[in-house]
């Protein structure tokens, strides 16, 4: 009967808690929720933070008509959740978002996140893409011309910028594409790390040496330790503008790896074998 009884209890208490706060959602049907052109009327009940002195804004009535998006669940803890949506438009072109949840007894929103200041990077690739070939060579021939002395100086400016600029999916295919080289390239760097120490609090360049081969992959520095990535990472960075980065990094045990949150590092997701792709604010 005791035990009983306190099922009795448990279940109770259960609804109670469901009935203060309308319906307990995981965080994949909360983020479907929020960006769907359905009205949600308890939408309130349901974000906290940030989020909500946004007013739950952006969301699914923000969305113009012809908007498709996509869901994957990044990160799941007890605590805290990422879910990436892209946001797509009807010929294919649009960009990785980011939706951060806390449990607070039910999950709620409580920051929505993306690449930030990508707008200058566009321009660049404006600038880049509508120079002539007769353009690029007398630029390079100008001894003033501090932006690229050589062809594959523009072609890697060119490719890293596009490359920062990215859907998720496709920097995870340039990785796998030349994950050979990506390899070799980290082997060198861990070799390095064997050699010299680490300062936690200050990023430390490795395989300078291998710079002319690390920028056919469009990388434009590897390192580790620092601000955005702990000293267990090797971070092969791509690009972005002052801290709003995106890159790739390998670590050797997961259970070093970073901890998401919407002020730092907005996502983290897993390629494989060590790798992930990451981004940062």
């Amino acid at each position: 009967m005791k035990v009983r009884i306190t099922t009795l209890l448990a279940i109770l208490t259960m609804t109670a808690t469901l009935n203060c706060y309308g319906q307990s959602y995981e965080p994949m049907d909360l983020a479907k929720k929020l960006f769907s052109k359905e009205k949600f009327a308890t939408k309130k009940e349901y974000i906290t933070g940030e989020y909500k002195e946004m007013k739950g804004r952006p969301n699914g009535k923000d969305l113009q008509k012809g908007i498709t998006t996509q869901f994957s669940l990044l990160e799941q803890t007890e605590e805290t959740a990422v879910v990436a949506m892209t946001i797509l438009d009807k010929s294919g072109n649009g960009l990785d978002t980011y939706l951060h949840f806390k449990k607070d007894k039910v999950w709620k929103m409580c920051a929505f996140r993306a690449l930030a200041m990508t707008g200058i990077i566009e321009l660049v690739i404006m600038e880049l893409e509508k120079m002539t070939p007769q353009e690029i060579d007398e630029m390079i021939a100008d001894t003033t011309n501090e932006e690229f002395t050589s062809r594959e100086d523009y072609d890697f400016e060119l490719g890293n910028c596009k490359l920062t600029l990215e859907f998720d999916d496709n920097i995870i295919k340039h990785f796998v594409a030349n994950q050979a080289e990506f390899e070799r390239l980290k082997n060198l760097a861990l070799l390095q790390l064997e050699k010299e120490e680490v300062d936690e609090e200050r990023s430390t360049k490795l395989i300078e040496n291998e710079k002319n081969n690390y920028q056919k992959l469009f990388i434009s520095s590897v390192s580790t330790g620092g601000y955005e990535l702990n000293c267990n990472c090797i971070d092969f960075l791509i690009g972005g503008i002052l801290d709003n980065t995106v890159g790739y990094f390998y670590i050797r045990d997961k259970k070093d790896l970073p901890k998401m949150n919407p002020n730092r590092i907005i996502m983290i997701r897993e390629i494989g074998n060590g790798w992930y792709i990451y981004k940062t604010t």
